[in-house]
């Protein structure tokens, strides 16, 4: 190859390189900034993943507190209206209030609430249910029958277990206590 050959390939080299070099420039500088942007996008997905899923929990942990703080309101004031009810006085409308108040939280609850937890929440609710049919007939003879009224007092006594059940799932769903009931 004679010099001029090699002058002239030089030149086109240089020349090309010359041209192409802000096109590639552009080019690396787009995908470094489509990178970067695609990094954004998954960056932003996993915060509002974790974002959502601590507004889940959150609300989760506020529905069992007030199904828990609902169920042990509802049994407390049976127990007072059951003690009332003996000594010749009229239940207290306070119960009524906190068993539409458990009812409209275990009605929220089925919609968020996972079925192994639900389990011990039905039988809560059954449990209320069955004791607040125990005290409608003794109210109406103002607990005259010492044996009835000693079945409710036993029955309120002992749904105590149901609702140590129910608090234990909650605690273990919520990832607080990993004991097994």
């Amino acid at each position: 190859m004679n010099t001029g050959t090699v002058a002239l390939l030089v030149a086109v080299v240089g020349v090309a390189g010359t041209l192409l070099a802000p096109v590639t420039t552009a080019w690396v500088s787009s995908r470094s900034r489509r990178q970067e942007f695609e990094l954004q996008q998954r960056s932003e997905l996993t915060k509002r993943h974790m974002d959502d899923e601590q507004a889940n929990l959150e609300r989760l942990r506020d529905t069992y507190v007030a199904l828990n703080s609902g169920a042990r309101r509802y049994r407390f004031r049976m127990m007072e209206d059951l003690y009332a009810i003996r000594s010749g006085t009229a239940p207290d409308p306070a119960t009524e209030v906190a068993r539409v108040e458990f009812q409209d939280t275990y009605a929220k609850a089925q919609m968020l609430v996972p079925d192994d937890v639900l389990r011990r929440c039905q039988a809560v609710r059954v449990a209320l249910a069955d004791a607040r049919k125990l005290l409608i007939p003794l109210a109406g003879d103002a607990g005259d029958d010492q044996q009835e009224w000693q079945e409710a007092h036993t029955f309120l006594m002992e749904m105590w277990e149901a609702i140590l059940a129910m608090q234990r799932a909650m605690r273990q769903d919520l990832g607080i206590s990993t004991t097994e009931s």
